[in-house]
This record gives C-alpha cells, sequence and structure tokens, in this order.
C-alpha cells in the first residue's frame, strides 16, 4: 500500500497552487491600480482647491495643490489604515466559537 498522494493528487494541488499564485498577481495588480488612481484623483482634487485658494488670493496655487493634495490623500489613508488595525484587535479578541457539526 502507498501512503503518499497519488498523481493526480499531485497535480491536482499544483494546479491549485497555480490559480491561487495567479490570483494573487491579479489581485496585487489591482491593489497597485487602486493606489494610483486614489493618488491622481488627490492631485486632482487638490487642483480644484488650490485653483479656489489661489482666486481668492490666500495662498499661491503651488503651495496649496501640494498641501491639499497631501491632505486629501493622507488623511483618507490614515483614517483606513486606523479602522483596519481596530478592526483586527476587535476580531482577536472575539472568542472561538465552538462550530456545529454539518450533521446537526
Amino acid at each position: 500500500m502507498s501512503t503518499g498522494p497519488r498523481a493526480s493528487e499531485r497535480e491536482d494541488a499544483r494546479r491549485v497552487s497555480e490559480v491561487a499564485r495567479r490570483a494573487i498577481r491579479r489581485l496585487d495588480l489591482l491593489e497597485y491600480v487602486i493606489f494610483a488612481a486614489g493618488a491622481v484623483l488627490a492631485l486632482l482634487g487638490g487642483a480644484a482647491i488650490a485653483w479656489v485658494f489661489a482666486g481668492m488670493g490666500l495662498w499661491d496655487f503651488r503651495s496649496a495643490w501640494i498641501g491639499a493634495s497631501l491632505v486629501l490623500f493622507v488623511v483618507p489613508g490614515a483614517i483606513t489604515v486606523i479602522r483596519i488595525r481596530l478592526e483586527e484587535r476587535a476580531e482577536a479578541r472575539r472568542p472561538v466559537s465552538n462550530q456545529e457539526d454539518d450533521d446537526g
């Protein structure tokens, strides 16, 4: 009797591993695209705010654009990071529930 996995099981495991690696690469790429889109939106929003402030004579356009863009990018990012950490802490504090058998 053989105690190791059969060839078909090894092939199935290899395929599953390949599909998982491909999915991880695609999700990583999607993460970078979303990050870049957020940066572009922060720059555009910062430019709009700077245009208003420069028109009012409060600040020069470049300084206002840099400041507003940073605020529009950093503040939502910081809020997101804080929320994720709070959720992780709450999840870690939850007791592990006893799962019932599927049979009933």
